[in-house]
C-alpha cells in the first residue's frame, strides 16, 4: 500500500509547491483596516497586464476601505487603451484617492505614464526624476504620419488637457507634453504646477499629503501613518496567462510520471516476485536421489533443478520425496523434505 499512497501524495504535493512558488499576496498582515495605504508599482512599459494589475489593486483597497492608493511609476510609457483603463479605474475610485509617485530619483513617467501622473488624485516625484514626451507614436516608437498621427495627436492632447483640468494642474503645459513632446524634471514640475509634491520616499509624501482635499473626488486625504501594503502582480497579471493553463498540464505531467515511477516499481517488485527469489518456500518432488554433498535433480514449476540438501548430514532424499526449497547456492537450488 506505500506505493499506492506515494503515488497519490506525489501530484498533490507538487500543485501545493506550484501554488506557493505563483502565489502573490501584500507584505503585511492587516488587510482591512482604514489606515492602510494599498501600493502597486509600474516598473517598465504600461501593457494590458500593468492595467488588471492596477485595476485590481486599486479594487482590493476599495473593498478594505483603505486610508489610499500609490501607484509609484518608472516607465517610459507604453499603450495608449491600457493606459485609459488605469485612469478610468482611478477616476472611478470615488471613495479611494490615488496617488501617482515618480520614484526613485532617476525614474520617469513618460508617454503613457505622464498621463496617468494627469489623472491621479496626487501627483508627486522623487527628486531628479522627470515626466513628459508624451507624444503618440507607432509600435516602433515612430510618429505616427498624416491624418492618422493628427487624430491621435489631437485625441491625446484633449484627453491629457481634460485631466489636468479635472485636478487642477497645468493644461497649457500638459498639451505642450502632447504636442510638442515636452519634458520637465522634478523641480520644474512642481514650480510649474504640474505636480503637487517633490519628496525623498513615500513616507515624505503621504505626511505632506496629508489632510489635503482631493479633488474632483471630494475626499480628504489621511495617510500620514497609515500601513502599507505593497501588492504584487499575480501569476495572470506578471505573464498575461491564467495560472490554471500551466497547472493543469503541470499536475497531468506529473501523474503521468508518478504512474511511471509506480510502473518500474511494480515490475520490479514482480520480477522478484517471479525470479528465483520468489521460489523460496515453493513444493517440488525429487527426480534424481540428493544425498550428502552430491547434488541431484527436483522438479518445480514444470522445469528441473539441480539441487542440494540443506543439511548435508541428513539421510539422502529419495526420488519422490517431495521437497521445499529454502535458498539459491549458485546454480543449486537448496532443499529440505516438506512438511508433512
Amino acid at each position: 500500500m506505500r506505493p499506492r499512497r506515494a503515488h497519490i501524495l506525489l501530484p498533490l504535493l507538487a500543485l501545493t509547491a506550484v501554488c506557493a512558488v505563483v502565489a502573490c499576496g501584500s507584505d503585511t498582515a492587516s488587510r482591512n483596516s482604514e489606515s492602510a495605504v494599498y501600493v502597486a508599482r509600474i516598473d517598465g512599459e504600461i501593457d494590458q497586464q500593468t492595467a488588471e494589475y492596477v485595476g485590481r489593486v486599486i479594487s482590493d483597497a476599495g473593498e478594505a476601505d483603505a486610508s489610499a492608493v500609490v501607484v509609484t511609476l518608472d516607465t517610459p510609457g507604453g499603450r495608449l487603451d491600457s493606459m485609459q483603463e488605469i485612469v478610468e479605474d482611478i477616476s472611478g475610485a470615488k471613495e479611494t484617492p490615488v496617488i501617482a509617485y515618480v520614484t526613485p530619483q532617476g525614474a520617469r513617467a513618460a508617454s503613457a505614464g505622464t498621463f496617468i501622473m494627469m489623472g491621479s488624485d496626487v501627483a508627486a516625484m522623487a527628486p531628479q526624476t522627470r515626466l513628459g514626451a508624451a507624444t503618440p507614436v507607432d509600435a516602433l516608437g515612430q510618429d505616427i504620419p498624416g491624418d492618422m498621427g493628427e487624430k491621435v495627436t489631437n485625441d491625446a492632447a484633449a484627453l491629457i488637457t481634460g485631466l489636468a483640468q479635472a485636478h487642477g494642474r497645468n493644461e497649457a503645459w500638459a498639451e505642450s507634453a502632447v504636442r510638442e513632446a515636452q519634458a520637465l524634471d522634478a523641480s520644474d514640475a512642481r514650480r510649474k504646477g504640474v505636480v503637487e509634491y517633490v519628496q525623498p520616499d513615500l513616507r515624505s509624501v503621504l505626511q505632506a499629503a496629508n489632510g489635503a482635499s482631493v479633488q474632483p473626488k471630494d475626499l480628504t486625504l489621511q495617510a500620514a501613518n497609515a500601513t502599507l501594503i505593497r501588492e504584487s502582480p499575480n501569476f495572470q497579471e506578471r505573464f498575461g496567462i491564467p495560472l490554471y493553463t500551466l497547472v493543469v498540464p503541470l499536475v497531468i505531467v506529473i501523474l503521468l510520471g508518478a504512474g511511471a515511477v509506480f510502473a518500474v516499481f511494480r515490475s520490479r517488485r514482480w520480477r522478484a516476485m517471479t525470479g528465483r527469489e520468489g521460489m523460496i518456500g515453493e513444493l517440488g518432488t525429487v527426480r534424481r536421489k540428493i544425498s550428502g554433498s552430491t547434488g541431484g535433480m527436483v522438479f518445480v514449476h514444470g522445469e528441473l533443478w539441480r539441487a542440494l540438501q540443506e543439511d548435508p548430514d541428513s539421510p539422502p532424499l529419495e526420488p519422490g520425496t517431495d521437497i521445499e526449497i529454502v535458498d539459491f547456492r549458485r546454480a543449486f537450488v537448496i532443499v529440505r523434505p516438506a512438511a508433512k
